[in-house]
């Protein structure tokens, strides 16, 4: 398993796509082209980081929903006569969004099948994944409580507006998903274990996500990052890294940051 393709260099396929857009339209516009006056406005620009994230990541980031919902409504203030009372509704209609977004992603977490082929992944992973249901009755299952010890295989940790500080005791960790939008996660693995290969997807908006793992792992990350910082601070390690232990990271991190270190 450890030898499956996972690229270690960041995956800038999101920043690459935005450049490439902006930069077109600009052409246009030196050109003679007429575009009209939304097109040229900054909430566009948050709206097209949203659609390409969704595009990329298969309609499946709740970053790309903010964004797309965030350069939306002041898009539609900018240049919509709209009726008073607009910005209730929409509020309204957003966090309703939201809130069933976190529903049904807490339903379920899917995690790649490492005994599929993974050549036609852009960031690395199998489209086949293995569907892990939430049983509130298993000790498998995650922790709803913050700054807590927690024992999940399969991590679940979102912070929307919030913080969200997490010790995971798992001695068989296989990933998951941490999502912070406008908000900050604490993830420590550093007693965790693994049997195999995992895979964790970080989805990071506006926010910042601080992921602390044994020194003897070995981490890939491959995140598509917009105007963000990834950082690893595990420059120099201690000890020999275990071959078997394998920590590959992929998502996206827009306006935001990821540090990851051990102890």
């Amino acid at each position: 398993m450890a030898n499956q393709k996972f690229s270690t260099q960041s995956n800038n396929y999101t920043l690459g796509i935005i450049l490439v857009v902006v930069g077109g339209i600009i052409l246009l516009k030196k050109l003679g082209f007429f575009l009209p006056l939304w097109l040229l406005s900054w909430p566009m620009v948050f709206i097209a980081i949203g659609l390409v994230i969704l595009v990329s990541q298969q309609f499946k980031s709740g970053s790309g929903y903010f964004f797309l919902l965030f350069g939306s409504y002041f898009m539609l203030k900018k240049h919509v006569d709209l009726p008073d009372g607009f910005e209730g509704y929409f509020l309204a209609g957003g966090l309703i969004a939201v809130g069933l977004y976190f529903i049904l992603n807490q339903k379920s977490i899917k995690i790649p099948d490492y005994n599929q082929s993974m050549k036609n992944e852009p960031f690395g992973y199998n489209a086949q994944e293995a569907e892990v249901i939430g049983d509130e009755n298993s000790t498998t299952s995650e922790s709803s409580t913050n700054s807590g010890f927690d024992q999940p295989e399969i991590l679940t940790s979102q912070a929307f507006l919030s913080g969200d500080q997490r010790r995971i005791l798992s001695k068989n960790f296989k990933g998951g998903k941490i999502s912070a939008i406008l908000g900050g996660s604490e993830i420590d693995l550093s007693q965790a274990d693994m049997t195999e290969p995992a895979m964790l997807n970080i989805e990071v908006a506006l926010g910042g996500v601080k992921l602390i793992v044994p020194p003897h792992w070995s981490v890939q990350v491959n995140v598509s990052n917009v105007l963000a910082g990834v950082e690893d601070k595990r420059l120099y390690a201690h000890v020999t890294p275990d071959p078997k232990k394998i920590l590959k990271i992929y998502g996206s991190v827009i306006l935001g940051g990821l540090e990851i270190k051990s102890f």
